[in-house]
């Protein structure tokens, strides 16, 4: 049998060498099992690995590292991400009809990122400061403790009526076809199409949204044999939102009419995930997936005591969690910041509190006008004494969000004092005591 290596261009990171390996074999030894059915065609795993072929020779990556890929409910969409990893890239898996000139300064960004993070896939999400990529190395799709987390089984049938734009959603898929079996796409969704579909294909895993969970559960009456007839096929729903993002009676009720077990996967940018299991709790408890270990910080990077909220961070024990494209690898044993709150009990079990979503800040009193993070990040970067930069935004004891800043300098000279009067300079203040210099690695 020939070797993966004379296949794979040289600048493949060992995980997709990885993904590469799992995939040629299954295409050899299980060539005629369906691998992706979409609503126009099935095809097999021998098919999927010709025509990731034949696409590779479109791509010619070269030095470009990540590439764009457009994400539409369909097999073409997996093809085009095998294409660009036998190309020697990574795939980034964006809406269909995304304007690509509009991704090139982000793109420059990771072409001088090296190969130590193992990377395999990168997302594109919004911040405050606007759009970022993040390059996702940590745990391997190939790793099988957190397909069996996720519910994942060896040739199982996953159902996706969700974008594959959305990180949660394109890991799966990949997980399943490593797994040897079937990924189910639908171009959109509706309760009876869905129900149709799980009958049809026998799909025994799913990811829905809430609304779609929703929607089922208040359309049941309606549905044809209504949604017990997917009891004793799908065995586990997944959603992929933060928590709590539905009321957890709704959650109940699906697993009440299908027999499934229902779980919410928080998946945030900078790390690997946790899972929560439904129950009578609000805010839900969340539970790393194996390999990630998460703990919590004050804006002085102090962890903080069990059942004290701060800054949620996560480290990965197989090497990096994710970062973004303009910033370093994270190493094993280092933390990446969410930049959420949360609070961590004895148990290790996350409760979210509240999610990064802020875009303005409080500089002064209750009465003063908020500032923009954005600014504040743009002043941060004018500022040639830093390297790299987060900016966080904390409520304080009377509630007013206060913008926190960590920042990793080149030079040894720099002081909070002298960022913060460059910050006010600049009119983006922000207090010497809310900044945190570090001179190496990252903030």
């Amino acid at each position: 049998m020939m070797s993966i290596a004379a296949l794979v261009a040289p600048t493949a990171s060992a995980t997709v060498t990885d993904i590469l390996t799992r995939l040629r074999d299954l295409a050899v030894g299980h060539g005629d099992r369906p691998a992706v059915i979409d609503a126009h065609r099935t095809i097999t795993y021998a098919e999927l690995w010709q025509a990731g072929h034949a696409a590779r020779a479109g791509h010619r990556v070269g030095g470009r590292f990540v590439v764009p890929v457009a994400a539409h409910p369909s097999a073409a969409t997996v093809v085009a991400a095998l294409g660009v990893w036998l190309s020697g890239g990574i795939p980034m898996p964006v809406p269909a009809g995304t304007r690509m000139t509009l991704l090139e300064p982000l793109l420059r960004q990771t072409d001088e990122i090296g190969h130590w993070c193992q990377p395999w896939r990168a997302h594109l999400h919004t911040e405050p400061g606007g759009r970022q990529i993040t390059v996702a190395g940590g745990l391997p799709p190939t790793s099988s403790p957190v397909s069996a987390a996720l519910g994942l089984i060896i040739g199982g049938t996953a159902l996706l009526c969700a974008p594959l734009y959305a990180g949660p959603v394109f890991d799966t898929a990949v997980r399943q076809l490593l797994l040897g079996g079937t990924v189910v796409l639908r171009p959109e969704f509706s309760p009876q199409d869905w129900l149709d579909t799980v009958v049809r294909t026998g799909a025994d895993w799913a990811i829905l949204a809430a609304g779609q969970v929703m929607a089922l559960i208040q359309q049941q009456g309606d549905l044809t044999g209504g949604l017990e007839v997917a009891t004793g096929t799908v065995r586990r729903i997944v959603l992929p939102a933060a928590v709590p993002a539905i009321n957890v009676g709704y959650l109940a009720a699906l697993t009440a009419h299908t027999g499934a077990a229902v779980s919410t996967w928080y998946h945030a940018p900078v790390y690997d995930g946790a899972l929560s299991t439904p129950g009578g709790r609000v805010p839900a408890m969340l539970t790393p997936l194996p390999g990630v270990l998460l703990r919590t910080v004050d804006p002085a990077s102090r962890p903080t005591p069990p059942g004290v909220a701060g800054l949620i961070e996560a480290s990965s024990s197989s090497g990096a969690t994710a970062h973004r494209a303009d910033q370093p690898c994270t190493p094993a044993g280092q933390w990446r910041t969410s930049g959420d709150i949360g609070t961590i009990d004895g148990n290790g079990r996350l409760t979210l509190r509240r999610l990064d979503r802020a875009r303005h800040y409080r500089a002064g009193s209750a009465d003063t006008a908020k500032v923009s993070v954005a600014a504040l990040q743009q002043t941060l970067n004018a500022h040639r004494g830093v390297a790299s930069h987060t900016v966080h935004v904390v409520p304080d004891a009377d509630g007013e969000p206060r913008a926190h800043i960590r920042a990793c300098t080149s030079t040894a000279s720099l002081t909070t004092a002298a960022l913060a009067q460059h910050c006010t300079a600049h009119g983006t203040p922000c207090p010497a005591e809310h900044i945190t210099i570090t001179s190496s690695g990252a903030p």
